[in-house]
């Protein structure tokens, strides 16, 4: 998803979006560090393009919510909604 379509959502729901989506992205990318996948790596075994796997990690788009489920459970992600 791109952050322009949060602009719909008032501010102050958008912002605690923002930084959920931004600690999953943070936690998608050290979760691939350590487990010793390259970018082009994880990228190939989740079909999407390094691109969106960079696009991602950079926080610059948020994956949908199934591509979300999959990353985490095929890096061995718990995420607990709040």
């Amino acid at each position: 998803m791109d952050k322009k379509r949060l602009d719909k959502f008032p501010a102050s729901y958008r912002k605690n979006i923002e930084r959920r989506l931004d600690a999953i992205s943070l936690l998608v990318q050290e979760k691939r560090e350590q487990s010793g996948f390259t970018q082009e790596e994880l990228a190939e075994k989740l079909g999407i393009s390094v691109m969106t796997l960079q696009f991602i990690e950079q926080r610059r788009r948020y994956p949908s919510l199934p591509m979300l489920i999959f990353i985490c459970e095929y890096l061995g992600l718990d995420i607990q909604i709040k």
